[in-house]
């Protein structure tokens, strides 16, 4: 079963009737996006359909689940289709699987949010949220090795998710020195960090914090309904979460003003270290499986 094949049958079955991929939707019952994805090989046609995929274009069932109009023998075909039923089986599995994590994920974040931009935690949280980022990731990591290689590896939209983290990573650790320069110019009373500046620097990390997350959820909203549930791959946003977390967390506990440039760089050392490490993992995965598929 070969998933290019199938689409570019489908698209040229489809062609010729002078259907577009809205009307052929139309009369399948699903939407333009699902044709789109069929055509384009990114995912397969559900079992529950194809009987009716196949008299509407007027091919063989067996022809589009081997993707090729030759005439293979019976057997062939059964196998194929029993292999595809498995298949989407699979994947629905997966799917329900990554949901589920996803969910998960986002809540503890959420929780983990919760108390750190309300300064409801103590020194103890950062070791904890350090712990954490290196859980999810792995977590990603674990989602994206059963998931295998996509076509949706680098393409612009990973990109501009991962420049949003990047962006974001670098403005909270621009406003951690700017804030750090500050105190060290003007001797700034640690009574006056907490009410004024620290509360500032707070908003802004929420606003790093959401936005992020924000994103996070769509791309594996998008990943799970358009790459057949591989979890996201965009590990900058999680670290950028992480990072905003801490800082504030960090804010919140400031006990010791001299102690400030310090952890202003240790949290971010720490943050793009764990990143670092999740994306060269990543591009070994996905070597191993090219050098596999090879």
């Amino acid at each position: 079963m070969d998933k290019q094949k199938t689409g570019e049958l489908i698209k040229s079955a489809r062609i010729k009737k002078g259907y577009t991929q809205v009307e052929l939707g139309d009369l399948l019952g699903v939407t333009n996006k699902a044709i789109s994805r069929w055509e384009k090989g990114d995912s397969f046609p559900d079992i529950s359909v194809i009987e009716e995929l196949s008299r509407v274009l007027d091919i063989r069932i067996q022809d589009i689940v081997i993707g090729d109009v030759t005439e293979p023998d019976s057997e062939t075909a059964v196998t194929e289709v029993v292999r595809a039923v498995k298949l989407q089986d699979k994947v629905k599995k997966r799917k329900f699987i990554s949901s589920g994590v996803s969910c998960i994920a986002a809540g503890y974040m959420l929780v983990c949010g919760w108390y750190s931009f309300r300064g409801q935690a103590d020194n103890s949280i950062l070791g904890y949220l350090t712990v954490s980022l290196a859980i999810m990731i792995a977590i990603m990591l674990a989602g994206e090795k059963s998931g295998g290689v996509h076509m949706h590896n680098g393409n612009a939209g990973g990109r501009v998710y991962n420049i949003i983290g990047f962006a974001s990573m670098g403005y909270c650790f621009i406003m951690m020195i700017a804030c750090s320069c500050i105190f060290n110019n003007h001797e700034v009373d640690l009574w006056k960090i907490a009410r004024y500046i620290g509360k500032i620097i707070n908003v802004q990390l929420i606003i790093v914090f959401v936005l992020n997350l924000a994103v996070l959820v769509i791309q594996d909203y998008i990943n799970e309904h358009k790459y057949e549930g591989v979890m996201s791959e965009a590990y900058s946003l999680v670290t950028a979460c992480f990072m905003s977390m801490m800082y504030a967390c960090f804010l919140h506990t400031l006990s010791d003003i001299h102690s400030f440039n310090k952890y202003i760089m240790i949290i971010a050392v720490v943050a793009v270290i764990e990143m670092l490490a999740a994306y060269f993992i990543s591009f070994r995965i996905k070597k191993h499986n090219w050098s596999f598929e090879k």
